[in-house]
């Protein structure tokens, strides 16, 4: 079954990569360069993001506040590296998941690519948690309807004996230490990543 859907993926993947290289040759496919591209995304998001955290209000009541006046009162700058650090992350998001299918199209997770894959498969999720709790610190409607969802998964399993969604009626209940919390997993899944891929690539010649 595995083998059938690598054979499908293949042929896709061959007449994309094949039209690519009519626009942009073979030196210059991105198909060929998806891992490096995430990469190169990674430290635009980190740089963007030390600059973004001197600014911002970790408190639950002003983090709206701290990032409309990164946009609007530092449209020179401040709106620049909110936009690079929102877009590079989407593009990240989207190279680090083409990368994945790219490498088990062409079953490269077998013999001595297989550290390669598992150190990189834990990647995706942490890039995912990390990319989650950047939409929660915005506060804005949309991150506030992405929270309840969150924490409606989160409800399910049984981890905490009460439901947590009953804490996001409001701003007013929303527990300052939790906003924080995500605030910190923010900063240091990053770190995690940046590890992890010091291992993916360690062994590729």
């Amino acid at each position: 079954m595995i083998r059938k859907l690598q054979q499908l993926m293949l042929g896709v993947l061959k007449r994309t990569e094949a039209a690519f290289d009519s626009v942009f040759g073979t030196h210059w496919n991105p198909w060929y360069q998806l891992g490096a591209l995430s990469f190169h995304m990674f430290w635009i998001v980190i740089v963007s993001g030390i600059y973004l955290y001197v600014f911002f209000d970790t408190s639950i009541l002003g983090a709206y506040a701290s990032v409309q006046a990164l946009t609007e009162e530092q449209w020179y700058l401040g709106g620049v590296m909110r936009s690079l650090h929102r877009y590079a992350s989407d593009a990240m998001v989207v190279t680090v998941t083409l990368h994945l299918l790219r490498e088990f199209t062409k079953g490269r997770f077998r013999g001595a690519q297989t550290f390669s894959c598992v150190s990189g498969v834990p990647l995706l999720w942490l890039l995912f948690a990390s990319g989650i709790g950047g939409y929660w610190l915005v506060w804005d409607e949309r991150a506030q309807l992405l929270a309840l969802d969150t924490i409606r998964g989160v409800d399910v399993l049984p981890v905490f004996g009460e439901p947590m969604l009953r804490l996001f009626t409001s701003d007013q209940t929303v527990p300052s230490l939790l906003f924080f919390v995500v605030f910190f997993l923010h900063m240091v899944l990053p770190l995690g990543i940046a590890g992890g891929l010091c291992l993916h690539l360690a062994r590729l010649s």
